[in-house]
């Protein structure tokens, strides 16, 4: 299924956003960017909520939008969720989702089942002023779903959630991408590695660019090396769990990397996210320090990206990370590109369920 946009929106005859650009919709597609940058806007034009957008707009084999044509929200068979949860106050939770339910003949899941899975059974006689915000979100969200939708849009769901909600909907919305497409709005690196493969980048009212994470995180041409904590996902193998010291390690390309994670069932491989503000390079090994985590890397790329700070691109064998140091570090330290030096790595995040 594609998603095939060129949106513009002007103001006083200039251009205000204009959002250009096709994806295939499976699984997620987050959408990132600076605050401000566009997201919602981009998100609300998709949904058919901003009509002052002009263009073409096309999902699978539907005409959203050209120049005649324009299909009204309720129309386009999506399902939308805020990060606020909009539930009427004037029913329960239970009449909330009852509502949804009479949208559509085709549900993936009864209410009985989603109450289940996302742990509010003992909710659904609960008026809305009764209910935490995690409790809110996730009846929200249950709504979205037993909407039927072709297309799920989000708007930084989870954004202002306890520990306790997102712990249940990350994975949760990570399984149903399954079998719904979904358009995700974050800020946050650890959701935006944990649940999409692909990402469209909001820069300035427009799409900067659309791919892999990954893939967009290496692009110094980016607006994204701009952000503190531009990051990579890593994966580790080999784990094994040490009685004496409480961690886990494992391997990285070959060497090892020391994971603060609290005794688990054994694991094949974990994937962790590691910013590049948490990257030390050394040119030789630190023989009295407190960092655990020291790798042998190579250096593959040194570019400028600002009056004084450059971005490297470190290669650990078939798999890469970044550092964002000062020039003045480049310089004094001697680096060039091709030079093998040590990256002791600060702090780790671990990708899992329990982020």
């Amino acid at each position: 299924m594609m998603l095939k946009f060129d949106l513009l929106k002007e103001h006083n005859n200039l251009p205000l956003f204009h959002f250009k650009g096709e994806i295939a919709t499976s699984g997620i597609c987050a959408i990132f960017g600076d605050s401000g940058a566009g997201k919602t806007s981009f998100l609300r034009a998709l949904a058919g909520l901003d009509n002052d957008f002009k263009g073409l707009l096309q999902f699978k084999n539907c005409c959203w939008q050209n120049s005649d044509l324009f299909i009204k929200t309720e129309k386009r068979h999506i399902g939308m969720v805020f990060q606020e949860p909009r539930l009427f106050p004037h029913l329960d939770a239970l009449g909330n989702l009852q509502l949804a339910c009479k949208k559509t003949k085709k549900t993936l899941f009864t209410i009985q089942e989603l109450a289940r899975l996302l742990d509010f059974e003992d909710l659904l006689d609960k008026k809305t002023d009764q209910l935490s915000g995690g409790q809110k979100q996730r009846i929200a969200i249950a709504r979205a779903i037993l909407s039927g939708p072709d297309l799920l849009m989000m708007d930084e769901p989870l954004s202002s959630l306890d520990l306790h909600s997102r712990q249940l909907l990350l994975p949760f919305i990570k399984k149903m991408s399954a079998d719904i497409p979904i358009l995700y709005i974050t800020h946050s690196m650890q959701e935006l590695f944990y649940l999409s493969k692909q990402m469209i980048l909001i820069n300035n009212g427009e799409v900067e660019a659309i791919g892999p994470a990954q893939k967009l995180f290496l692009d110094s041409r980016l607006s994204l090396v701009k952000h503190d904590h531009c990051a990579m996902l890593l994966t580790v193998e080999a784990l094994v769990w040490d009685e004496q010291y409480s961690v886990t390690k494992g391997l990285l390309d070959g060497q090892e990397l020391i994971l603060a994670i609290t005794k688990k069932d054994p694991l094949q491989s974990i994937q962790i996210k590691v910013e590049s503000k948490d990257v030390i390079i050394a040119t030789e090994r630190l023989h009295a320090s407190s960092l655990q985590n020291c790798l042998s890397v190579c250096i593959e790329k040194i570019e400028t990206i600002s009056l004084n700070k450059s971005l490297l691109t470190l290669n650990a064998g078939t798999q890469k990370l970044l550092a964002k140091i000062t020039q003045k570090s480049v310089s004094e330290l001697k680096l060039k590109e091709k030079q093998q030096v040590f990256a002791y790595i600060k702090a780790v995040g671990l990708l899992n369920e329990n982020l």
